[in-house]
């Protein structure tokens, strides 16, 4: 008779469920720190786990960037899981960022986001103007309109805002500052 295999402790959701319990993470950020090569199936382990109650959508009104944690109601069950393997690893409280942002700005297609903001990022910190037309300096391979888009994207996701209409100026928020030094990642 073969043993049946709790389906938490099977190789590919434990692994899962370690890289959550150390960062709130994206589907895709899953994918590529656990291994897992079929396309969808951090997603399907996801969902799964979402449905019993054992992970957790930070962001679930969002459709691109969803980021996922260990539900703090079972954080002390996935320890007992972790302990019974021989790992002592904590299910770490998450901080609070601006979640949407922290998951569209992860997301592998929005790698405009990323760059204007990157670029916004380095003009704040050399104490210059962070205007179209710096950025543009800093960003020749994108166009102005695209520019502009990805600025209003990022006001919308609460990370920047203007802070002068003529000429536009735009600061990075206390929210975006606080999400930039929690995960530095969101600039590489």
């Amino acid at each position: 008779m073969k043993k049946r295999v709790n389906w938490l402790s099977s190789r590919c959701v434990f692994l899962v469920l370690l890289e959550l319990a150390k960062n709130p993470l994206t589907p895709m950020q899953l994918r590529v720190k656990t291994g897992l090569t079929k396309n969808n199936y951090a997603n399907i382990i996801l969902r799964k786990l979402e449905s019993i109650g054992i992970a957790k959508c930070l962001n679930p009104q969002d459709r691109i960037g969803k980021v996922f944690c260990i539900n703090p109601t079972s954080a002390k069950k996935i320890e007992r899981i972790f302990k019974k393997k021989g790992i002592e690893q904590k299910v770490n409280a998450f901080s609070n960022p601006v979640w949407p942002a922290y998951g569209r700005l992860m997301c592998p297609y929005c790698t405009q986001l990323r760059a204007v903001l990157k670029k916004a990022n380095e003009l704040r910190q050399e104490g210059r103007d962070m205007t179209i037309f710096n950025l543009k300096g800093r960003l020749p391979g994108i166009a102005t309109g695209d520019i502009y888009r990805a600025l209003r994207k990022l006001e919308e996701l609460k990370v920047m805002r203007i802070i002068n209409t003529e000429p536009k100026r735009f600061t990075v928020t206390k929210e975006g500052l606080s999400m930039i030094k929690l995960y530095p990642e969101i600039l590489i």
